[in-house]
């Protein structure tokens, strides 16, 4: 047995209980029966695997695991963790290791932020948490665009309803030579330019709105990574 391994199989038996392990259970987790975490490893029972009552109970108290897992239980060694990418969206967290790749599916984001938080905690001196959210710049593009236009034809058109009665001919006049033209002015003289300065303004206080929702969206998934990797660079 490597001296890390040795020294992780002293953590797993010497920890206190209420801080070296963890168990989590189906139907909260449905991609696995069972999951334990303990200080340097989880532990991962395949879904259609049962254990006993008893044997939880055990496992809960301390118990060495050797003697209640079954078979096929997955063990993931944490300091060969190199990325845990937790999808906020579909609830899943993939662990990737130096040999394989593993998946958890969860039920609900309780359960999800739990697991996701004592992984945190018992790899923060090895990786990194960064976030998976598009760039500011895309995110307010759109709304800002949408804001500079209705500025921008809201002050258009206020000038114009203010300024329509003196462009518009007196009626009768021989020289005016564009009827369309009076008739379309003479509408809008008959507009409030206040009337259109607060509907641009209420639409611009819509446009903002989007844009603060999309400041506070929250990110599509939580990432733990290696410091030397190139996504925490």
């Amino acid at each position: 047995m490597k001296t890390d391994e040795l020294q992780a199989a002293v953590w797993d038996t010497t920890l206190p209980t209420s801080n070296g392990r963890r168990l989590w259970h189906a139907p909260a987790l449905r991609s696995h029966g069972l999951l334990v975490m303990t200080a340097v490893r989880l532990h991962l029972t395949p879904s259609h695997a049962e254990l006993a009552p008893t044997a939880v109970r055990q496992i809960e108290a301390g118990a060495p695991l050797e003697g209640f897992m079954p078979p096929a239980t997955d063990v993931v060694f944490l300091p060969e963790v190199v990325e845990a990418k937790l999808d906020l969206t579909r609830l899943t967290l993939r662990l990737t290791t130096t040999e394989r790749e593993h998946r958890l599916d969860f039920a609900d984001a309780a359960t999800a932020d739990d697991v996701f938080a004592k992984l945190l905690h018992r790899t923060h001196r090895t990786l990194t948490l960064t976030t998976d959210r598009p760039e500011t710049l895309r995110l307010v593009r759109g709304p800002i665009g949408v804001m500079v236009g209705i500025l921008i034809s809201t002050l258009t058109l206020a000038l114009t309803v203010s300024a329509a009665a003196d462009l518009t001919s007196p009626p009768g006049d021989p020289n005016s030579s564009r009827l369309w033209l009076d008739q379309w002015l003479r509408l809008l003289s008959q507009l409030d330019w206040r009337w259109v300065c607060s509907v641009g303004g209420a639409s611009c206080a819509w446009a903002q709105l989007a844009l603060l929702r999309r400041l506070r969206k929250p990110p599509n998934a939580l990432i733990l990574s290696r410091f030397d990797s190139p996504r925490s660079l």
